[in-house]
Formats: C-alpha cells, structure tokens, sequence
C-alpha cells in the first residue's frame, strides 16, 4: 500500500476511534511511524485529509443518493438494501456523524458538502415513500409522509451520535436498517407490514 493510502487509512481509523478535533496530524506520523515532514508531503495539513475521506465518503454513497432505477422498480427488500448499504458507509465514516454540527461549524467545506448530501438525502428518501404511497403500500396524507420523511431523516443522521451519546457500541447496519425500518411499519399496509416485519426478523 501507498504512503498516501496508508495516511488516509490510518487517519480514517484515528479519527473513527477518537473524534476528529482528539487527532492531530502528529499523532497520524506516528501511528505510522513516519515523519511530520513526509505526512506533510501528501496532505498539506488536517484539513487536507478531511476534505479526501469526505470526497470518498460522498462517492461511495452517490449511486445510493442518485439512482438509476425507479422507485416504483422497487422491491421492499430492495429497501432493506438500500438502507443497509447507506449505514455500512456512516458506519465506515461516522466521524463525520458522530459530532456533525460541530465538524459543519468548524469546516466550511463539510458544511457546505453534507449539506448538499442532506439535500440528496431526503431527496431520495422523499422519492421513496411517494413511490411505496402510490403502490398503496403506504397509507398517510401528505403532512404524515412529511413528518415521517423528517424522521427517517433524522435517523440516519444522528443514529451514530445517539449511539456515543447514550454510551453504546456503534453498532451495526443491521441495527440502524430496523431503527429506520420500524418507523415505517405502522404506516404499511397489512400485507407490507407482515413481510417487512418477517424480513426484518430474518436479518435480526
């Protein structure tokens, strides 16, 4: 592996592990054992690294954020998909959920990036439940899809903070799927429900 890859890895592992304002680019030079110098020859400062792993991490989630199939192509187990595969990323990335108003405060680019992630986000998430609505599968007016869009929202982003705040491991995609599967369950119709909850139970 490369010293630039190395870096990355390594800094990625650190600031998971410690938060990031907790990790100084001195403590990633001798984590790897080598030196300020040599760090400094690949990524000009801290700032420099988070603004690598956030580009990863907004690749690495754009085909979930901007899909080529259509909603109502849909599945219900392509939802469990979906989600898992969104949380397997936070859970890779979660220093940037973790404390993520601070991070937005602090780096302009971060700010300005999840944002645009947020917006991509609800977005999809939107499109989602209008599809699951007019396949009948989901049975609210328009102020309770906007109250559960909220929600859905809200989970997926601060799950992981909940997690550090309330002391408990961070957990698995399994777990946060449920968590934002289980707001949905009583917005099914009976035949939805009943498979989503056997679905749910069968990756408990």
């Amino acid at each position: 592996m490369k010293t630039r890859e190395r870096i990355l890895q390594c800094a990625l592992e650190l600031f998971n592990e410690h938060g990031e304002p907790n990790v100084t680019t001195l403590d990633i030079a001798n984590e790897l054992d080598i030196s300020p110098g040599n760090l400094y020859y690949h990524f000009r400062g801290k700032e420099a690294l988070l603004e690598e792993l956030l580009a990863d991490f907004i690749d690495r989630t754009h085909g979930l954020l901007h899909p080529q199939t259509h909603p109502e192509a849909l599945e219900p187990e392509d939802y469990w998909l979906f989600l898992h595969l969104l949380f397997e990323s936070i859970i890779t990335y979660r220093f940037l959920f973790q404390d993520l108003s601070n991070l937005m405060g602090r780096y302009s680019l971060i700010a300005r990036s999840m944002r645009l992630w947020v917006d991509a986000l609800r977005s999809t998430l939107g499109s989602l439940l209008l599809a699951l609505r007019e396949q009948q599968r989901l049975q609210c007016d328009s102020k309770a899809l906007q109250r559960l869009l909220d929600a859905l929202c809200q989970t997926v982003l601060f799950w992981l903070d909940y997690q550090r705040i309330s002391q408990r491991e961070d957990g698995e995609p399994t777990e946060a799927v449920q968590q934002v599967l289980g707001l949905l369950l009583p917005y099914l119709d009976t035949d939805t429900r009943n498979w989503m909850s056997n679905l749910m139970e069968r990756y408990d």
